[in-house]
């Protein structure tokens, strides 16, 4: 019975790995380096609490203006740090600051509030919304909005290179690209209008005004924690087509400082990512059979099977990590001990939400 389990969960590890080397191969849509669009942006950036990374940000959002057809606005959503002191410091006549003195209305997440805000300021063709931590490369915006018009898209996620710090964040970030890599067919989820097949990254989204409006932009998910993935649902639900594509050339992310913030970040947000408690049981129990029970095969006799369950997870892992530039061989050989680690983290943030404990820069959920 145990060998039999084992071989099940090594065939759905094989299965799954196989899907990953062809989304990589044929299917995750990478921009064309020396394609430039010409159509206006302005570059829209939500900041709360970022004196660590906001002057970054905005000195890589300044490199991509062009004189007369786009804008930077940033919107400093009440910050208690130094955030506000720094947005001072530069001065560009393209560059403009919204600052709030208050908290969202009630109703409204933050995030949501400030790119709502943004929104309405903005007149350009298409929204750039920038995370305050995501530096872009040069011409990013432009190359990611050409790569929207080659295929008559009217969203796109470019998913920034992801910067890990300590040793939990290089054995969890990782994970964020994996996991759409390996499960979501990204050939059909481009023509898709299922929910399900949605993949979005808010670090770094743009989308098309008119469809941005004609949707509800973010009054239509204004609660929403998740709300690049219900963004792109929105869309998806007004008859708009949205992609994630391959940013790890046009943007660097670094999401957390250290361990306790990646805990903090991740517990706001995992309760909702499977939309109910049974299904992130019945997500974490998958991940959990397929890619850390073959290693028990180590423990009663069946070597072979856990060496195969182990090495077709590495091949999984490591392919999807060389193509988004995380080239950490060490954690990708502890990639049974990355699933172990987010289903610690989806526990976190179950309790945490159940006890009313979720914050995030300072502020209540």
């Amino acid at each position: 019975m145990v060998t039999t389990l084992l071989e099940v969960a090594v065939g759905f590890c094989a299965l799954l790995t196989l899907h990953s080397f062809i989304n990589v191969r044929f299917f995750f849509l990478a921009p064309d380096l020396q394609m430039r669009s010409t159509s206006s942006f302005d570059i829209l950036i939500p900041a709360r609490n970022e004196e660590s990374s906001i002057a970054g940000c905005v000195e890589s959002a300044i490199s991509q203006l062009d004189a007369g057809r786009s804008r930077i606005l940033v919107f400093d959503d009440n910050s208690t740090d130094e955030t506000s002191r720094i947005l001072q410091t530069f001065a560009h006549e393209q560059l403009e600051i919204l600052t709030s003195n208050q908290n969202p209305p009630a109703g409204w997440l933050g995030k949501n509030w400030a790119c709502n805000q943004l929104a309405e300021k903005s007149t350009a063709e298409y929204l750039v919304f920038l995370d305050a931590d995501v530096i872009l490369k040069p011409s990013a915006v432009s190359q990611a909005i050409g790569l929207m018009q080659k295929h008559s898209l009217d969203l796109v996620s470019p998913y920034p290179k992801q910067i890990s710090k300590g040793i939990l964040g290089h054995l969890i970030q990782p994970l964020l690209q994996w996991s759409w890599l390996t499960t979501v067919p990204l050939g059909i989820a481009r023509r898709s209008p299922r929910a399900s097949f949605a993949v979005a990254n808010g670090q770094f989204l743009v989308v098309r005004r008119e469809a941005y409006l004609a949707s509800g932009g973010h009054e239509g998910i204004k609660d929403k924690v998740l709300d690049d993935i219900e963004l792109l649902r929105l869309l998806l639900a007004h008859g708009y087509r949205g992609s994630v594509i391959d940013g790890t050339h046009l943007a660097n992310c670094t999401m957390y400082k250290d361990s306790q913030e990646l805990i903090d970040g991740y517990s706001k947000s995992l309760w909702c990512a499977f939309g109910s408690p049974l299904g992130s049981i019945a997500t974490v129990s998958f991940l959990l059979f397929v890619y850390v029970v073959p290693c028990l095969g180590f423990f009663n006799n069946n070597l072979q099977l856990a060496l195969l369950g182990w090495t077709s997870g590495l091949a999984g892992r490591f392919v999807t990590d060389v193509k988004t530039g995380n080239r950490n061989i060490f954690a990708a050989l502890l990639h049974p001990v990355s699933i172990v680690c987010f289903a610690y983290l989806n526990l976190v943030s179950w309790w945490r939400h159940k006890h009313d404990e979720l914050f995030w820069k300072g502020r209540k959920l």
